[in-house]
């Protein structure tokens, strides 16, 4: 019965998706990625919730927040090339200063950090990726208040919309995007054996190893 509440929940489509990407990592040579490509509107996002700020954080205030062995899912090495990159890594703290999560966010192109591509994004539009909430927050505000500062943070910045890939099984985030009033825009498929990856709609589509990025070109995308 649970499995076919998930396959009904998912659709065929998610549900093979989730196999396939299951089979390429036990393969421990592949990998298999589909993405949906999620536009998430400003007007939709929350508001503040009482008791939280949300904050941008540099790689020490990062590091000053996160403590008595908490631990973000990023690893060290993710986080410095967010940063480098340019990226905003905005913070949620409640009412004890607690860092109760984190998200990411950029404009003009987004290099991902799971598979070789860069996102060259729509004027109007920033990059959300990596939003983490400390487990034993959870069941709080947490999630409210980290949308709720990347709604001010776009905001401040002119911005309407805010996009990011969503992987097309990950039933909770679908949701929880779907609940804001986002929309899928695409679905893009990244296919890895070895030291190849191929995937849809890059130019190139097909690259060998780290020297060469595939951009994924999303500023003809209707997002509003």
């Amino acid at each position: 019965m649970a499995a076919l509440q998930t396959i009904q929940l998912l659709g065929m489509l998610g549900t093979f998706s989730y196999v396939l990407a299951r089979a390429a990592r036990a393969s421990g040579v592949a990998a298999f990625h589909r993405y949906a490509i999620v536009s998430q509107p400003r007007e939709r996002l929350p508001d503040m919730p009482a008791g939280y700020r949300v904050e941008a954080l540099d790689a020490a205030a990062l590091g000053a927040a996160v403590q008595g062995g908490q631990r973000i899912d990023a690893a060290a090495e993710v986080q410095a090339l967010r940063f480098a990159a340019g990226l905003t890594c905005l913070g949620a703290f409640n009412r004890k200063d607690q860092l109760v999560g984190v998200i990411w966010l950029g404009t003009g192109r987004y290099d991902e950090d799971e598979v070789q591509v860069s996102f060259l994004l729509p004027e109007g539009c920033c990059w959300d990726t990596g939003l983490w909430i400390a487990p034993k927050f959870r069941l709080g505000r947490a999630f409210a208040a980290l949308w709720a500062g990347t709604g001010d943070w776009m905001a401040a910045r002119g911005l309407t919309h805010s996009l990011s890939r969503v992987s097309d099984y990950n039933l909770p985030a679908i949701l929880s995007h779907k609940r804001m009033g986002a929309r899928t825009l695409r679905h893009h498929t990244f296919i890895r054996v070895g030291a190849w990856q191929w995937s849809t709609h890059t130019r190139p589509r097909l690259v060998r190893g780290a020297g060469e990025v595939p951009e994924l070109d999303l500023r003809g995308a209707a997002y509003g």
